[in-house]
Formats: structure tokens, sequence, C-alpha cells
């Protein structure tokens, strides 16, 4: 995984040589044969070398840089006294024709946000959490051959700030944001067939909810209603009969906030009321049926994520105060206590997190304060995150993320625009199955 500061390949070189020049990236693919794929990989790499969030701003590095070269015969001529330059430098351009490109370059980029169909920001529901749009629409990258992401069939609804769970061998993508605010569908994805289907909708529209698996039964508690308004009231879903029914409510309106389940239980962390940022922790206790108030965590943020890992449960990143957070705390519900963790490697917030073989996988969220240029593991072992591919660069928030039969699930999400996307990320491409022996 490329990092900031690194040099330039001879190959990123002449690539980003031809983005200053305006070209596409299958013009650029065809000039130097190779595929649309690499290209977008050698871009990823660019970004991440120059800390660049654009390819505008990648051109105005290299032209300051110098490296951009433009024909001799098409430059100013020098001042006879002026030294030559070193032969192996380019000759670097005018002042005003560096402003003429700079101009172009904007007015093109300009040009291509107009043009793409997309709905209205995302509204900010209370006030406290980002508005959607502020990006760069997000690039679908490594998604050819030798990737681990698979792109699947599209939700039939483009929404994002969902809830998403599985059960037998189906996921069931719940309530979020769309187009018109927030959502009541609920569609089942079957991995199989490769094929999503509709269930019985929410009562209640929401975004900005999370979704849990409990016994038979899908909780959806809390959430962001339309204008905005946080919501008290919880609501379970059973797929076996496709119905829903209400559960006790939460203790106080909440959306925003991070869900796990652990040894039987839902926890819920943080998020927002409508009035302030919280560090609430409450737990379900379904053979009582209520809400426990537990320690709350260190720190107030909304948007982060949450999942159970050798008995402890880490809470990642968030969003506090209009910035993203790199934050990691890990909650030990045998003895209600706090500790902090390793942070994440960049600011993420409206994350999804997942454990898996013992690991941690840290999806999305990013593209606020910083470019989104990979996902995360966390390597319990060692106690770090390091880099993993990522299916979406630039921007990706609010993706529904869930794990079914080792495989992670992202369905839908914000990337300056509502995403129907389903994609799919096997960590490990080879599996053992160990036939059972008879006596």
């Amino acid at each position: 995984m490329a990092e900031y500061g690194e040099p330039l390949s001879e190959r990123e070189l002449e690539v980003l040589q031809l983005v200053a020049t305006g070209v596409t990236n299958k013009q650029i693919a065809h000039r130097l044969g190779i595929s649309t794929n690499t290209v977008k990989v050698h871009l990823r790499n660019i970004f991440a070398k120059l800390g660049a969030e654009s390819r505008t701003e990648a051109t105005m590095i290299a032209i300051q840089q110098g490296w951009v070269a433009v024909p001799q015969e098409e430059a100013y001529p020098l001042p006879a006294t002026a030294p030559p330059l070193p032969p192996s430098l380019p000759v670097p351009l005018p002042r005003h024709r560096r402003a003429a490109l700079l101009l172009a370059a904007l007015l093109a980029a300009l040009g291509g946000i107009l043009s793409w169909p997309r709905s209205s920001p995302a509204a900010n529901p209370t006030g406290l959490l980002p508005p959607g749009g502020g990006g760069e629409q997000g690039q679908l990258v490594g998604l050819g051959e030798g990737s681990r992401w698979t792109e699947r069939a599209q939700m039939p609804t483009r929404r994002a700030w969902l809830g998403l769970a599985a059960y037998a061998e189906r996921l069931y993508a719940i309530g979020g944001e769309g187009p018109d605010g927030p959502s009541s569908s609920v569609e089942v994805y079957d991995p199989e067939s490769d094929t999503w289907s509709r269930g019985t909708p929410k009562s209640t529209p929401v975004a900005y909810v999370a979704a849990a698996l409990l016994g038979d039964r899908i909780f959806v508690p809390g959430g962001c209603a339309d204008g905005g308004e946080a919501l008290a009231l919880a609501e379970a879903y059973r797929p076996a009969t496709d119905t829903w029914e209400k559960v006790p409510s939460l203790p106080h309106p909440l959306c925003a906030y991070a869900l796990a389940v652990h040894e039987g239980r839902i926890y819920l962390f943080g998020g927002t009321d409508g009035d302030s940022y919280l560090a609430n922790t409450l737990v379900y206790i379904p053979e009582e049926g209520r809400w426990e108030e537990r320690s709350p965590m260190p720190q107030p943020r909304a948007l982060a994520a949450a999942a159970p890992l050798e008995g402890k449960i880490y809470v990642v990143g968030g969003y506090r105060d209009g910035r993203e957070l790199t934050t990691c705390t890990a909650y030990d519900p045998q003895r209600d206590t706090w500790e902090s963790c390793t942070p994440l490697t960049m600011a993420r917030g409206g994350l999804g997190l997942v454990p898996l073989a013992g690991q941690l996988y840290a999806i999305g969220g990013g593209g606020w304060g910083g470019y989104l240029g990979f996902n995360e593991q966390y390597v319990s072992a060692e106690a770090r995150w390091i880099a993993v591919e990522t299916p979406l660069t630039r921007e990706w928030q609010g993706a529904g993320i869930a794990l079914l039969d080792q495989v992670i699930y992202a369905a839908g999400g914000y990337s300056d625009d509502y995403l129907s996307l389903t994609l799919a990320f096997e960590p490990f491409p080879f599996r053992i199955f160990i036939p059972a022996t008879e006596r």
C-alpha cells in the first residue's frame, strides 16, 4: 500500500503527466498499453503518495514540482542570458501558462461535477452530524482479477445510513436515508442466487441506524426520523414470518450510534439525541425485556462502529465537532470498564466494523476530512492496524456492513450521492473443508 511521501515510480509519473493533459482513464490505458483497472490502481497510489484528493490537485502538485513536461517548441524561449537547464529536467511552463492550465483543469473538474447525476446532498439530520456531499464521487477500484472484492447485484433502493444483518443465509437491509429522506424499506439479498427481494416495510422510516440479530429477530433501535428528529422507538423484524413488532424503547432518543451483539445481548454506544454528542453505553437484556445503562465511553462521539473480539467490544472511529476520529476504545462487559486501544491509521466516521478469524475489519468511513484510500484490519496479536484494499476510494460513508459465511458484505452508502452498490470481500480466498469420518 502506497504511503504519503513515497516517491512516484516511473510508471506513476507517466500516468500523472497524462492526467495533467486532461485525458480519461481509458485514454491513458490505451496510450500506455495497460488496463483501465491498472490505471485506477496507479491513480490511487499517486493520490496516496502526494496527499492529493483529486486529479486537479494532483495536477497542481505536478506543476509545482516541475513534473509536467511540455515540448520545447511550445514553451516561450528563455532569455539569452539565462543559464541552461540541466538536460534531465523538463522545461517548466511559464507562469501565465501554468495559470491557464490550472484554470482549464478546474473548469473541467467543475464541468464533471455539475454534469454528474445526483440527488440533493444528504440532509444534516440533527445539526451535529455532517451533511452529505463536500467530497468527490467515489471511484470503484481494484475489482479486477486478483482482487478480494467483487461486485454483486445492486440493491433495489439506493440509500445510506442503513442497518444490515445476516439471518439464515440471507442479508437484510433495513431503513436508511435515500434521495427522499428516511426509508422504511426492507430488502433481502440471497448470495447464492445473487438476487434481491423485498420484505414488509418497517412501520417507521428511520436513518442513521444499525441492525442486530438476536435469536430469530433483527432489532433496529432508535434512529433519525424525517426532519432530523432522534427517536427512542425500537422495533424488531422476524425474517421467518416477514413481520414487525415493537420492542422496549430506548431510555432516550438516539441515532448515529454504534451497535454490537455479545453473548446474547445488544450493546449500543454513543450517538446523538439531536442536542449533543453522547458517550452512553446501553445494553439490552432480552430475558428481562429492558435497556440498562452501563459505564459511559471515555469521550462522546457519533457515527462510530462496534464489534466483539476476544471477550471485549471494540468501538472505533466516529465523528464529533466537525471532524472524523481515529479513536479506539475497548469495553469489557464483565467488568463494565473501558480501556484504550491502538487508534485507526486514518480518521473514519460512518464506518463498519466486522470481526472475523480473530481480527477486526474496518470498512469505509472516510472522505469528509481526508482521502479514503484503504480499509483497515486490526491484528490483535500485534495490537496494530494494517491497510487492506478498498473497492471505493475518495469518499464512502454510511454503508451497511455485515458478515455472512466468512464473507464481508457492504451494501449502499454515501459517496457524494446515495449508492445501491452491493460489494463482497473475501479475506480468505481459500477454504479448507475437513470431511467427517465414521468409525
